[in-house]
Formats: C-alpha cells, structure tokens, sequence
C-alpha cells in the first residue's frame, strides 16, 4: 500500500508538526513543517519528495537534521534579531537543538510507516462522499 499526502500529514501532526504542501509539475512536493519550540520561537523547515517516493521526503528530513548546527543557528538568528545576551543565547540553542530531534523523530515515524506498508486509506478524496 502506498502512502498519500493524508498520512505524511496524519504523521506529522501525531508527532506535533504542522504541514503546508506545494505541488511542483514534475510529480515533486514540498512539505513545510512547522512547530514553536519550548521557548515559544516559531521554527519551520522544508523538505522536498521526489517522484512520489516517500524515502525521498525522509533523506531531504534526514539530510535538514545532520546541516542543523544549533550554535550557528543561534549565532545567526541572535545578529538577525540584535539579542545578544548569553541568556538568549543557550535558550535558542536549546530550542535548535529541540526541533533537530523532533525532525529526526519525524523521520524516524515517517520511515518506519512506510515500511510497514502502513496508510489509513489509499482512496480519492470524492471516492469518500
């Protein structure tokens, strides 16, 4: 059984994200996950599938996890925003380092899901009315 944009979806929300999809013509979607962190700092990131294949959408999430450098990231977003405080600053690492792990698990649930075949329905939306 094949997994359909309802499930990515279905998926994401058990594991707290929420996602917007755009369709691209070559049969390629881009998935925009967001969340706020513990810290109340809204986070998002995207990740492409490509020919419809679901381990395409979980290398792109993958590949996001392993270039996030919370350190960096904090360093970037404290110049963007003038805050400086070392306070702000293990906060927002904390926070970096928080959504990195809830992408890998994402990953993870999405991966494992597909392997198991798993979909709650594999039918048209119009075939439901």
């Amino acid at each position: 059984m094949k997994m359909i944009h309802s499930d990515i979806i279905r998926i994401a929300a058990g594991c707290g994200w929420q996602v917007s999809i755009t369709a691209c013509g070559d049969n390629s979607f881009y998935f925009d996950f967001q969340r706020i962190t513990r810290n109340g700092l809204p986070f998002s990131f995207t990740a492409a599938m490509t020919g419809g294949r679901i381990s395409s959408l979980v290398d792109e999430i993958i590949s996001f996890v392993d270039a996030l450098d919370p350190e960096r990231y904090a360093c970037e977003w404290m110049e963007n925003k003038g805050d400086v405080s070392p306070a702000r600053y293990l906060k927002t690492i904390d926070d970096m380092d928080e959504m990195r792990t809830h992408a890998w698990l994402l990953a993870v649930e999405l991966s494992t899901a597909a392997e198991k075949g798993k979909s709650l329905l594999d039918l048209p939306w119009f075939s439901l009315n």
